[in-house]
């Protein structure tokens, strides 16, 4: 060979480029750090639980407004930031108390709300202000009750499912939310150009999705209620898993919007059973179903006509006082329906409004 040095430089430099390359595929298998970061999944949230025997204090939703952040759970590390600062108006808590548990409880009549706050081991302002209600409480009206002396109480917990209020000449509009968003800005603008405040269930996902409708929805004044993370069916999972979802839903609507929800649960598909009825109120939710679907998530595609006629025509004037009326934010037909929804019920001399005036 006429150079044989330049042929043992070239077998030298194919011996340092393997040994390199060796030694990124044992750094890779040994799981030594790289360079590049990858991001870390979020540490799930340790679930919790209440019972009615529990004397650990649960995570409340909000009783007229805000809580402080220090009085409930954080919110979850898998709930992203708001990409924008939201600051909603300062509204006085409820009292502060140290919640031991909470029951669930239908007025009787002649009852006072001082008589059931000392027969149920709680305070009356706290009640009051828990239930977003002014005065005194009024013959079947449904209560969450916060109790603070647990050991004092002489009257237990209900299983209530409320189908609808006890208010004259009023209807509560109460629209899911757990799909698409599309409509709800329609739906907004519609509501806000009559001054009209209503009840909307919003799923955790959803909220996650749509933190600027989310912040729109608390901004124009209308009532959140819970409606869960994922909208599992209730009666498929543990008691454990029910809390997880509750509080999931709540500290995704705190990321967003600041503010907790109403004490109002609908359970995802309308399913219930005795057994979901006591896990929801012993979260502080009171569960809520439905007097008159609109059917706008049922079967084949309604017209705008169909809804209008279903929910303003469908009910005996005695059967439309108070009544609690389910319809879908994210259907366009009941957003294009709404606004002559909202005038036919105006003409009649019916009042829309939330579900706590109703109630």
């Amino acid at each position: 060979m006429k150079y044989p040095w330049l042929f043992l430089l070239l077998v030298v430099c194919m011996l340092l480029v393997l040994y390199a390359a060796a030694q990124r595929v044992i750094q890779v298998l040994d799981g030594t750090p790289q360079t590049a970061t990858m991001e870390q999944p979020a540490t799930p949230q340790s679930p919790v639980v209440t019972t009615q025997t529990a004397a650990a204090s649960p995570v409340r939703p909000s009783a007229t407004a805000a809580f402080s952040p220090t009085a409930a759970a954080s919110p979850r590390a898998s709930t992203p930031t708001p990409s924008t600062v939201f600051s909603p108006t300062p509204i006085p808590t409820a009292v502060s108390a140290d919640v031991q548990g909470y029951i669930a409880y239908r007025v009787k009549d002649g009852e006072s709300l001082a008589d059931i706050a000392a027969r149920a081991g709680s305070d009356a302002a706290l009640i009051r202000s828990y239930n977003r209600f002014d005065g005194d409480v009024h013959a079947q009206q449904p209560l969450i009750i916060p109790q603070t002396d647990r050991a004092s109480a002489t009257i237990t917990s209900q299983s209530i499912i409320v189908q609808r209020g006890t208010m004259s000449a009023a209807v509560a509009l109460t629209l899911d939310a757990g799909a698409s968003a599309a409509p709800t800005t329609a739906i907004l603008d519609a509501l806000a150009a009559r001054d009209i405040h209503i009840t909307f269930f919003l799923s955790g996902d959803w909220i996650v999705k749509n933190p600027e409708l989310t912040r729109r929805i608390v901004a124009d004044g209308h009532e959140v209620g819970n409606h869960s993370v994922s909208h599992p069916d209730f009666r498929l999972i543990s008691d454990e898993q029910i809390g997880v979802e509750l509080d999931g839903m709540s500290d995704a609507l705190y990321a967003a919007a600041g503010v907790r929800p109403a004490p109002y649960l609908r359970p995802p598909y309308g399913s219930y059973d005795e057994r979901v009825l006591r896990a929801v109120i012993a979260r502080g939710y009171l569960p809520i179903f439905w007097t008159l679907d609109s059917l706008d998530a049922f079967g084949e595609v309604k017209t705008a006509d169909f809804i209008i006629d279903r929910l303003t025509n469908t009910l005996s004037e005695s059967k439309r006082n108070g009544a609690i009326l389910l319809a879908h934010c994210g259907n366009q037909t009941t957003a294009d329906a709404l606004p002559r929804i909202l005038d036919r019920f105006a003409e009649m001399g019916i009042l829309v409004t939330t579900l706590s005036k109703v109630l």
